[in-house]
């Protein structure tokens, strides 16, 4: 691929349109460097999958939540419930994911997150803290509200 030169700040001074479109490209790349590292800290692309991600940083959220299966697939909103059942089978045989007996219903099994999974989650939602934190982006205006609106 040929590489476009490089623009002098006067040249985004004169069209701020093209500092707008820099910026758009610098979000973009921001997002395929978090979406690298998701893929590097759970250490497979097999779960390189937003409906993955839906299902593991929603668990994260609720930190000490188990679950029953049911109740996982509606983690997982842009996927069927066949489908949902799939991949938490997937996570649970990686390991990722817990099943243990329901104390309260010897019947039953709970799912929780493995405590690896975790620390997994919290060094990419940490890494991505600080990749957002590099990247403020600026207020809207008005006026960019308007035009774009």
């Amino acid at each position: 691929m040929k590489k476009k030169p490089a623009l002098l700040a006067e040249d985004c001074n004169r069209n701020p349109d093209m500092h707008r479109d820099i910026r758009r490209r610098q979000f973009i790349q921001l997002l395929d460097s978090t979406d690298r590292y998701w893929i590097e800290v759970l250490g497979n692309t097999l779960f390189h999958d937003l409906n993955y991600y839906d299902l593991f940083t929603r668990m994260w959220l609720e930190l000490d939540g188990t679950y029953y299966k049911s109740e996982l697939y509606q983690l997982m909103p842009n996927v069927s419930q066949r489908t949902a059942i799939k991949y938490i089978q997937t996570a649970i045989d990686h390991g990722l994911l817990i099943e243990c007996i329901d104390p309260q219903d010897l019947r039953s099994k709970r799912i929780g997150m493995s405590n690896d999974l975790r620390r997994k989650i919290e060094l990419f939602l940490d890494y991505s803290v600080s990749v957002f934190e590099e990247f403020p982006l600026p207020s809207p205006s008005t006026s960019t509200l308007q035009r774009d609106g």
